[in-house]
């Protein structure tokens, strides 16, 4: 028999409090929650709205929590707070950020804001809502940013970020600079990193995102790769 702990959720919370939760599986459908706090929960599996109805979290608290999220389902969070929290692996094709505030770490997480066809045609939006969010205070890691976000309406990382805001005309120019470079592992990684960003260029990704904390751990032969994407970019004018 499974010891998996699970938390099933449907229909209206308003001022409760999850703090502390520590399950294996969170699933809400067609729910929304109020003020609620999530605040140093442990979710290793989070689906925030299962099913096609969207899940709404409004004026609610993640603070200190630790999520996992590969299938976050069809969600909107509103004027939330995520301090200190540590957010991984969230991929949110059908998730929507208004006004929250986010520190802490971020990693290995795509806010993308198209919803995929297949998902549009089931909950009837071809778009995710993502404004004014900030995230001037957390650390990114390997986050993507996808489909047209506007990341001049957020507030970026003050540090350790570098962004690029023509990426359609820039990041081609970075490239065919780095494949200039001799040979060696620094170039086959900054290459492999800017053609996997000119996939999400032009008009679906215009503005660019680097991060440091993406490069942690990887010099090649004492250069830090993000000083080196930092440099491209302002070789290849921006």
């Amino acid at each position: 028999m499974s010891s998996a702990k699970t938390l099933d959720l449907q229909g209206l919370h308003v001022q409760e409090s999850f703090a502390g939760l520590d399950v294996d599986h969170f699933d809400a459908m067609s729910a929304r929650f109020d003020r609620c706090a999530f605040d140093n929960t442990r979710i290793r599996r989070a689906c925030f709205g299962s099913g096609i109805e969207v899940t709404e979290y409004v004026d609610c608290s993640f603070d200190g929590a630790h999520i996992s999220a590969p299938s976050p389902g069809v969600a909107r969070f509103e004027r939330c707070t995520f301090r200190g929290s540590r957010l991984v692996k969230w991929l949110c094709d059908s998730v929507e950020f208004i006004d929250c505030v986010f520190t802490g770490r971020i990693s290995e997480v795509n806010f993308t804001a198209a919803v995929p066809p297949m998902d549009a045609r089931l909950i009837g939006r071809t778009t995710n809502r993502f404004e004014r969010n900030d995230f001037s205070a957390a650390t990114l890691a390997h986050v993507a940013f996808r489909d047209g976000i506007d990341l001049l309406d957020q507030r970026l990382p003050t540090t350790g970020s570098y962004l690029v805001e023509d990426g359609d005309v820039v990041i081609p120019k970075m490239l065919a600079l780095a494949r200039a470079w001799p040979e060696s592992r620094a170039k086959d990684a900054v290459v492999a990193h800017l053609e996997t960003k000119s996939l999400y260029r032009g008009v679906r990704q215009r503005h660019v995102l680097f991060t440091a904390a993406s490069w942690e751990g990887k010099a090649f032969a004492g250069l830090d790769g993000y000083e080196r994407l930092v440099d491209l970019a302002r070789l290849a004018g921006a």
